[in-house]
């Protein structure tokens, strides 16, 4: 560490700001602490005293701490109490434009008031503003018409964004309130967007222009695929990229090419050095610097790109002065500078994973290096550049593991391929757009070459991201963990410099990985243990999507939500949920009824083989959503079955279908009223599901089965429409518990007032997926209880 000097400072005030962001202590404790410590330490370095040293490490800890706590100004909240408020006025200042994509670009919005039910209300906050609109030339428009400093004002809906929905989810509402933005205003007609001021701030708004302007050319350039991933790699802007497509690059362990980072900046400065060449070395190496910091602006400043770039200046500055350069020292530096504009970026994943990275490849590659002793000189880059894929990968793995939850087992090799292509891509996006200056037909030509390269790049990441061993599922990966990793990482490390006998090594490594692996394990916990029935309604929006885990370890799953073009319910929320939850496959699909609400998730589950069996109700041949449902799951060979009374043991429990779809008294029935109806006892608990069932389909349940129907907790039917739930079918069930799936501010009006006032005159507790999100109850057979996931 002598050498060193700013990397123990600088870990210090890191550790402030993290103690200042979980513990809670008096700021005025804190600060006069820290003014006492330091001036003593102040006093004692000039007297030459050696404690000095420690009591600087110790200022450094509470420096971070009061920096942070100045800095913080408190969670920015959603500032109203509905989540959802039509016709709501905002008035602000356009602080920044995301780039127009997809019929819709975003403002962010300084306000200075809001209006709701003609109430004017002053509120100083941050809002973003989505707008969208079918008419694409009114939107292109208004789009190059707004400039960052305009004054708007904005009528649209207001809503909270969304948060944590269901386990291992992601909480956009907790992201925006890191960006310190209260809300999100949709805005779909242009008229609602109306300028008041056209004052314009020149500086963030020719960063902006420019922007747009490499967007644009970008998009005349390319194809579709070639230009999303151009501004991701050139304007930090993946917005074009699609899920599926970012899902292959998580699993070939490749996803990091996409965040613009130090590779980007690098293959960037080595386009200016080739551009600069002939230039002698001091206006060269400013040009460079001053051609680095553009591109940090135009990339809207990343973490892991503004780490490049001080990291660079500061190497370039070193070089100029004649001076030794320390890496560790520069990212030491890069790292304070961007905690002292922002201390909340210690908490940005960007931020973790390009330094992680970086300070592992700065510490491991050397090591690694010094060990590669072959002569062949095409075999030692090989082996010399699998040691910086190695060293960042391990460096960044317990952040890729808490956020991803996949260890890629092919990445190092589809490293060895990706990154090559990345850099040829990059180069020539570049040569294409200041060549398209001089020569649109020329730029033809190099982008046409670009969308070669990029075709081979999505090839290679298609086939290393779909093969069943590219990853494996860490569900449970926790930051203390991560610590742990961490701690023994750091004894490996040590014990490769100290250790010259290989089998005393090996002996070593073993033991070191043998207790990792047990380590790692102890503070692993299953949100739905064994040995207990627990029941999953997932938030799936306006749908229904419920998770059944049988004692002895059966899955059965009723209905999946729907799906579309844009978003399915079955790829996006079913999938990372089981995968959170670390099942393997589904025993039992139930299909409810063939609404696309009900069964259109199921379609990416049957495909992808998640799903052992379905049930669902008798083949309805005048629907042709039926026949092809019924030729995907022939096609997937999945076995099938009819809704018929049936009965099937679980261990200790039973499950009950209550209805035969294939009998006449259904023929007549609509699809609601076909709607498979299941009975689960475990014990003395009992819960009833009755998919979208209506008053006919109740009134044939009753007199069937009368008493047999009293449950402990219903699903209440059609999302607590009052098409469903007549009260003498309530008085007939009996339950203690109501359970509503119903979509977050849908626009059907689930669940009606009518409903929810029946059931709570009945004494019957209801829970919401649209006010609470998932929902889990566990049975130990004697009574229920409610989990807590959050």
């Amino acid at each position: 560490m002598k050498d060193y000097p700013l990397i123990k400072y600088v870990l210090f005030f890191v550790f402030g700001i993290l103690g200042a962001n979980s513990f809670s202590f008096p700021f005025q404790y804190i600060f006069s602490s820290f003014v006492i410590i330091t001036i003593i330490a102040i006093l004692l370095q000039i007297k030459k005293n050696k404690f000095s040293a420690f009591l600087f490490l110790l200022s450094s800890i509470l420096f971070g701490s009061v920096y942070s706590s100045i800095c913080d100004n408190g969670n920015v909240q959603y500032p109203f109490e509905k989540t959802k408020i039509s016709k709501t006025v905002i008035s602000g200042k356009i602080e920044n434009i995301e780039l127009l994509h997809n019929n819709e670009f975003k403002l962010l919005i300084s306000t200075d008031s809001v209006n709701i039910n003609d109430s004017a209300i002053a509120l100083h906050t941050k809002i973003q503003c989505n707008i969208s609109s079918e008419a694409n030339k009114k939107l292109e428009k208004l789009y190059d018409k707004l400039a960052i400093g305009n004054k708007l004002k904005l009528i649209g809906t207001l809503r909270k964004g969304r948060d944590k929905r269901n386990p291992g989810e992601f909480d956009y509402y907790k992201y925006l309130q890191s960006k310190e933005i209260a809300g999100i205003l949709y805005v779909r007609e242009i008229k609602n967007v109306i300028q008041t001021d056209f004052s314009v701030n020149l500086f963030y708004n020719s960063i902006f222009e420019a922007r747009k302007w490499i967007s644009n050319r970008i998009d005349k350039l390319h194809n579709r695929e070639t230009a999303s991933l151009l501004k991701g790699l050139l304007l930090a802007d993946r917005s074009e990229i699609d899920y599926r497509t970012k899902e292959s690059f998580i699993n070939s362990g490749v996803i990091h090419v996409l965040a613009v980072s130090g590779l980007h900046v690098g293959f960037i400065v080595l386009i200016f050095m080739f551009l600069f060449s002939r230039v002698s070395i001091y206006p060269r190496t400013i040009l460079i610097i001053i051609g680095i910091i553009c591109f940090l602006l135009i990339t809207n400043s990343p973490a892991s790109v503004f780490r490049a770039t001080i990291m660079i200046v500061v190497m370039f500055m070193v070089y100029l002065s004649n001076r030794k350069y320390s890496s560790l020292n520069s990212l030491a530096i890069a790292a304070f500078i961007l905690l002292l504009i922002n201390p909340a970026e210690i908490f940005n994943p960007g931020f973790q994973l390009s330094f992680s990275a970086v300070a592992s490849i700065l510490i491991v590659y050397p090591i690694l290096s010094s060990k590669i002793k072959t002569e062949n000189k095409a075999l030692k880059f090989l082996l010399l550049f699998s040691a910086v894929s190695f060293s960042a990968q391990i460096g960044t793995l317990p952040f890729t593991l808490i956020y991803f939850q996949k260890l890629s087992i092919i990445a190092l090799f589809a490293n060895l391929l990706v990154i090559p292509i990345i850099g040829i891509i990059v180069g020539l996006g570049v040569l294409t757009i200041f060549v398209s200056i001089f020569s649109t037909i020329l730029a033809i030509y190099f982008g046409s070459a670009n969308m070669l390269a990029t075709n081979i790049l999505m090839e290679i990441v298609n086939f290393t991201g779909t093969q069943q061993f590219s990853f494996l599922f860490i569900p449970n990966f926790s930051i203390i963990d991560g610590i742990i990793f961490y701690v023994y990482f750091s004894v490996i490390i040590y014990s490769i410099q100290k250790f010259n006998n290989i089998y005393a090594s090996i002996i070593l490594y073993l033991l070191i990985g043998l207790n990792l692996y047990f380590i790692l394990q102890i503070d692993d916990k299953q949100l739905l243990p064994d040995n207990l029935l627990s029941i999953v309604m997932i938030d799936i929006g306006q749908g229904d999507g419920i998770f059944i885990k049988f004692p002895n370890g059966k899955t059965a799953l009723i209905d999946a939500g729907n799906a579309n073009l844009d978003f399915d319910n079955g790829e996006r929320i079913i999938t990372p949920l089981l995968r959170r939850l670390s099942i393997k496959q589904i025993d039992y699909g139930f299909i409810s009824h063939v609404d696309s609400d009900h069964y259109k998730g199921f379609l990416y589950l049957i495909k992808n083989g998640w799903i052992k069996e379905i049930y669902k109700p008798q083949i309805d041949s005048s629907q042709q959503k039926d026949l092809d449902l019924e030729q995907i799951i022939n096609d997937c060979e999945v076995k099938l079955n009819y809704y018929s009374k049936t009965k099937m043991s679980f261990g200790n429990v039973r499950l009950y279908i209550l209805n035969d779809t294939t009998n006449y008294e259904y023929i007549n029935f609509d699809s609601n009223n076909n709607s498979g109806i299941i009975k689960i006892i475990h014990g003395n608990n009992s819960i009833l599901f009755v998919g979208d069932a209506e008053k006919e389909s109740e009134r044939l349940m009753i007199n069937e089965y009368g008493k047999f129907l009293k449950s402990d907790i219903l699903k209440i039917g059609h999302h607590g429409s009052k098409s469903s739930s007549s009260q003498v079918f309530i008085d007939q069930v009996s339950p203690k518990i109501g359970l509503i799936s119903a979509g977050l501010n849908n626009s059907f009006g689930h669940p009606t007032k009518l409903i929810i006032d029946r059931f709570t005159s009945s004494d019957v507790k209801l829970y919401r997926t649209d006010l609470e999100g998932a929902i889990i109850f566990q049975s130990n057979g004697k009574l229920f209880t409610k989990i807590n996931w959050r």
